[in-house]
């Protein structure tokens, strides 16, 4: 008995020592991405004049472009790469499928076609359109539940309806740039391709709550992630309510990228990407919203990084990311394919 809990409790140990490693090292990765992105630009400061800088010193040139531009596209860059890859850790851990991401399922689109809609139909701007695109993306969620709802839950009707519905979301945002006026079509264009240029300080007010908020109570339930993980038959034996549990995380996830979204436009691939790379790292069958989130939020400021300095021309965050996760997409479509 006693060799039996020891054995445990160094499965244990060992098994938080590897989350603690990779959590360190994932740390470790977006320290030296958004110092880069902190140091380099347009001109090129040395880091001691940036950390007078955000301590408060004004360095004539470097204090504007530094506070005004630099820190809030790291800030927002991070919160939207670590939004988006817990959200898309949430689904891919209950759905107990990779595919069933916020952006393949239709969530995304919601919100896109909701701002899209503001921007060129309505003529509004500002904090309007990114509270229409969060409601959007609510919308498109509780739809994809409610066209997929069943006696049982199921997985393949759920994801199946998304990708439905995305694909008809899809089609309105292209119907509506095509039928509304040239003027602003080039704002709507870079607001869909996911940006980072352009955030200011002020837009991490309201977005910072929704982040906070939201990833404290995926976290409180994930012990609840783990279990619907199991399939459907496990949780009813444990007596979870997993109706209950279900809907609060799918809505705590939708809420997470369809806010991520208002704020940055859809970043493409990185709720799909950021879960398993997450979950190959620290292989313990954990719930892994902290790794899934600081995943993200590499991929986010290592792509904005990429698309601003690594070509002749710059490229927005999501351009970037959309190429790098195409070949993920084929790569995991072909692995499903070959087991059947």
């Amino acid at each position: 008995m006693n060799e039996t809990i020891g054995v445990t409790e160094k499965g244990l140990r060992s098994r938080r020592s590897r989350e603690l490693g990779v959590f360190m090292v994932l740390l470790i990765l977006w320290f030296v991405a958004a110092a880069f992105l902190l140091l380099w630009g347009d001109q090129v400061y040395s880091f001691s004049t940036v950390l007078r800088v955000l301590f408060g010193e004004e360095v004539k040139g470097a204090s504007y472009a530094v506070n005004t531009i630099r820190v809030p596209r790291v800030l927002v860059g991070t919160l939207a790469g670590f939004s988006f890859g817990a959200a898309g850790n949430v689904f891919q851990k209950m759905l107990r499928n990779s595919l069933a991401s916020p952006d393949v399922m239709g969530i995304t689109s919601g919100a896109s076609a909701a701002a899209v809609f503001a921007m060129m139909v309505l003529g509004l701007s500002g904090m309007v359109v990114s509270m229409l695109a969060l409601l959007g993306g609510i919308l498109a969620a509780s739809v994809i539940l409610l066209i997929s709802r069943t006696r049982t839950f199921s997985v393949n009707k759920m994801i199946l309806t998304g990708i439905g519905v995305q694909a008809m979301l899809q089609a309105v945002i292209n119907f509506i740039i095509l039928k509304t006026s040239d003027y602003n079509i080039s704002d709507a264009l870079r607001w869909l391709s996911g940006s980072l240029n352009g955030v200011r300080m002020y837009d991490l007010s309201l977005f910072g709550v929704i982040v906070v908020v939201c990833v404290l109570i995926i976290l409180f339930l994930g012990r609840e992630i783990q279990i619907l993980g199991l399939g459907e038959e496990l949780p009813v034996t444990l007596g979870m309510n997993t109706k209950r549990s279900r809907t609060l995380l799918l809505y705590c996830a939708v809420i997470l990228c369809a806010g991520t979204t208002a704020v940055t436009g859809p970043l493409s691939s990185v709720a799909f990407m950021s879960g398993p790379i997450a979950s190959r790292l620290i292989k313990t069958g954990g719930a892994g919203t902290i790794h899934a989130g600081m995943v993200g939020a590499v991929i986010v400021l290592v792509s904005e990084a990429i698309g601003q300095f690594a070509f002749s021309a710059r490229y927005p965050v999501g351009v970037v990311t959309g190429i790098i996760g195409a070949p993920y997409l084929i790569y995991l479509l072909t692995k499903m394919n070959s087991k059947g």
